[in-house]
């Protein structure tokens, strides 16, 4: 019995020797493996150019309207061409031409072609000179004839059966050109609608072999008519052989008219 109590009071020492529920420090949770940082590659936005202003720039309309403009005055003043001539950048102008410049004309061809290279100088409002190589298209806009009607060898050209289309004269190179003063015929068969070449006309002669021809001769102030025998068909504005019937003399004059010519001396 006395063991009993022993072991009874041990075991109430023993409880009450342990710590309250509430006083138990907390015990820390498991480490949790952290979830993979998962990286998505974007894209990478350009940054926006900055404004530019109208005809600051290569490229810009305003600028290159402009180099145009007046590269197309240079160019008519250059050649003196028949027509509209239009002229557009084959690429783009150098990037250290200035936009607003005055041009000067350095270098070029001898003669127009549908792309160029033309050498200038431009100078800035600071006086600032800077020499430009630029590459540009060009086009000779002049008006031309079609037929409203086919046409047989040998029939004389009538304005009035033609009609007018434009074309370019730095690609059609034989087309021809508009001159209602012009006295033509046709050398060959010519279909309506195309556009006429002077591969498809000849000029009509004024003045024929063995005709005589009025011949107005002039020295300074002083003209004399002349009677001449042609020795060769010529037409207006070409140069014709003739003989003077007076003194048999030949000489050569321009034919002006059916049967007239006229001579200076």
């Amino acid at each position: 019995m006395s063991h009993l109590k022993l072991l009874l009071v041990g075991m109430l020492l023993a409880v009450r020797a342990m710590p309250a529920a509430d006083n138990l420090a907390p015990v820390p949770p498991a480490p949790v493996a952290a979830p993979p940082v998962i990286v998505v590659a974007e894209t990478a936005t350009p940054t926006p150019t900055p404004p530019v202003r109208a005809g600051s720039a290569p490229g810009n309309p305003a600028a290159d309207d402009s180099w145009l403009a007046a590269l197309t005055a240079l160019l008519m003043e250059h050649y003196q061409p028949a027509g509209e001539l239009v002229l557009s950048f084959a690429r783009p102008r150098p990037a250290a031409a200035p936009a607003d410049a005055t041009l000067a004309l350095a270098s070029c061809p001898t003669e127009l072609a549908p792309q160029i290279l033309v050498n200038v100088r431009a100078s800035d409002a600071t006086g600032r000179v800077t020499e430009c190589l630029l590459v540009v298209h060009a086009e000779l806009w002049r008006n031309g004839w079609t037929l409203r009607e086919p046409a047989a060898n040998g029939d004389p050209v009538r304005v009035g059966g033609l009609d007018l289309r434009r074309y370019d004269a730095l690609r059609d190179h034989d087309a021809l050109a508009v001159d209602p003063s012009l006295d033509l015929d046709f050398a060959r068969n010519v279909p309506a609608g195309r556009l006429l070449t002077w591969h498809d006309v000849v000029r009509r002669p004024l003045v024929h072999r063995g005709q005589p021809v009025e011949v107005l001769a002039m020295d300074g102030a002083l003209t004399v008519t002349l009677r001449a025998l042609s020795l060769q068909d010529a037409a207006r504005g070409e140069p014709v052989r003739v003989r003077n019937l007076d003194t048999n003399k030949e000489f050569t004059a321009v034919v002006t008219a059916d049967a007239k010519a006229v001579v200076s001396f």
